[in-house]
């Protein structure tokens, strides 16, 4: 096994990249004039957290998620884990996996700042965006967030040190869940939890989270051109309204942007069954407005 040493095979394919092996999980069926919908983690994470999203999207089109290097299934990369070269590795997977463009990108948390490193980089193959309760660059300079960013990091660095030691995979049964996965996503999930190269990755990725902010700023032009959607949850208090005004900036930026806050829902909750409904509905949205303009004569 690529990255940890689980036994069980996990869904989808791995691909041979760079003299590494990445895992990769696509499904649905790719049609003409559609584009392909690409999942995008947040920190610590990887496909399993969209196990139940992806095959309700997928039931449209074609999807696929998949392990950052070094994360879940995949094999480390030596290369920098800033969003720049994050985003380089993913297009190289989706490259050579013949997963072709053009792409809606979803991100969840962190990969606010991944999906637009990537636009950035990559801007005439992406057609659309939606960003799930996810960071948004403008939000380095909100004091509350710098606090925490930096309590983040540290987290980070601890979760790296305890998983070495074996003291995180115990907890797995009772921490490695509060999305509300069901079967073979859910079982992924428990074996990634604690392990420490996962957890050594995902620390790498986290403290270098903040170099991506000026590259994500790049994206903002390309966002006035495509259909985004914002999703975000919790309780919105005064404390907090900086945050969360941030985390909507890119539909705002968008002529075709809209917004949605599911004030039940929480920062995980919201990938699962409970509330995933509203966040299945906007990614159909996008979807639509993405067909359209691809069907405009060029």
């Amino acid at each position: 096994m690529a990255g940890g040493g689980w036994g069980t095979p996990p869904r989808g394919v791995m691909i041979e990249l760079d003299g590494r092996k990445q895992r990769l999980v696509c499904e649905g069926k790719a049609k003409p004039g559609m584009p392909t919908v690409i999942f995008e983690s947040g920190a610590f994470s990887g496909a399993a957290d969209w196990g139940y999203l992806q095959p309700e999207v997928a039931k449209h089109g074609r999807t696929c998620a998949y392990d950052r290097a070094g994360i879940g299934w995949s094999e480390a990369s030596s290369g920098p884990r800033d969003p720049a070269n994050l985003a380089r590795e993913l297009k190289a997977l989706l490259v050579t996996a013949q997963e072709t463009g053009p792409y809606i990108l979803v991100g969840h948390s962190m990969a606010g700042l991944l999906t637009r490193s990537f636009i950035s980089q990559f801007p005439n193959e992406v057609v659309g965006l939606v960003l799930i309760d996810a960071a948004d660059p403008s939000a380095i300079s909100i004091p509350e967030a710098q606090i925490w960013i930096k309590r983040y990091q540290d987290l980070a660095r601890l979760g790296s040190t305890l998983a070495h030691l074996g003291l995180l995979k115990p907890l797995a049964p009772f921490l490695a869940n509060p999305i509300g996965l069901s079967g073979i996503a859910l079982k992924e999930k428990r074996r990634m939890f604690g392990a420490p190269s996962h957890m050594q990755a995902a620390a790498a990725e986290i403290l270098a989270t903040t170099k991506g902010v000026e590259l994500a700023f790049a994206a903002d032009p390309h966002l006035k051109a495509i259909p985004v959607a914002t999703i975000t949850a919790g309780t919105n208090t005064p404390s907090r309204q900086a945050w969360k005004e941030a985390q909507s900036r890119a539909a705002r930026l968008s002529p075709r942007g809209t917004s949605l806050h599911i004030d039940a829902a929480n920062h995980t909750t919201i990938l699962g069954p409970i509330f995933g409904g509203g966040v299945v509905e906007a990614i159909e949205r996008v979807r639509q407005d993405a067909i359209l303009d691809l069907a405009k004569p060029s």
